[in-house]
């Protein structure tokens, strides 16, 4: 399979990913409690999964304003469950929402940090504009073709050790990325950029 059928694949879920971020009109309504950022692959053209990553960024992370717009976003048609998970003292501090929405026979998880302005710890908002300064037509291409591995697979997957693998260590393929994969603790929270 050559890169650019990786790449016009990654455009078509990127597309669809839009979509359901316009029919939940989901960044309009974060807007309202802080300032939201499309992270991950999303940010960077690199779907696969159909997962959307957004950080919300506020003064003070709200309760109040996660469990608002939650209620918001359950009446909509489409959306099949809604999920809180109370972080501010865990090792991301903030505040979680799971939102699950059905498109076109696809369910889509969308997973909502809401984050005080001044954060301590990585956070997925610091990396889109490194990320999308390093990614080239190639490496892009050779960070789809693992994550689709994995995913044929229905393997698990964290998108930022992807990354780091083909972007610091060199690697190409899923074989490639199993191995090294192995040696590394993914169990930790990471701090790396490109």
């Amino acid at each position: 399979m050559s890169g650019s059928d990786y790449l016009v694949r990654a455009e078509q879920r990127l597309d669809a990913a839009h979509q359901v971020l316009e029919d939940l009109d989901l960044l309009a309504r974060w807007r309202r409690y802080g300032d939201p950022v499309t992270c991950g692959s999303v940010a960077y053209g690199l779907v696969v999964e159909p997962d959307i990553d957004v950080e919300v960024f506020t003064d003070v992370p709200s309760i109040e304003a996660a469990f608002g717009l939650l209620h918001e976003v359950a009446k909509v048609p489409g959306v099949v469950r809604c999920a809180f998970t109370n972080e501010l003292n865990g090792p991301l501090p903030g505040i979680y929402c799971r939102i699950v929405y059905d498109r076109d026979h696809v369910r889509w998880n969308l997973d909502n940090w809401l984050l005080p302005r001044v954060h301590r710890g990585p956070f997925g908002a610091r990396l889109v504009e490194p990320m999308r300064r390093a990614l080239t037509p190639e490496t892009r291409a050779a960070v789809l073709e693992i994550k689709e591995a994995a995913f044929d697979r229905n393997e698990p997957l964290q998108g930022i050790w992807v990354y780091r693998a083909v972007l610091a260590e060199g690697l190409r393929g899923y074989p490639a990325f199993r191995d090294w994969l192995r040696t590394v603790d993914t169990n930790r929270l990471t701090d790396w950029t490109p």
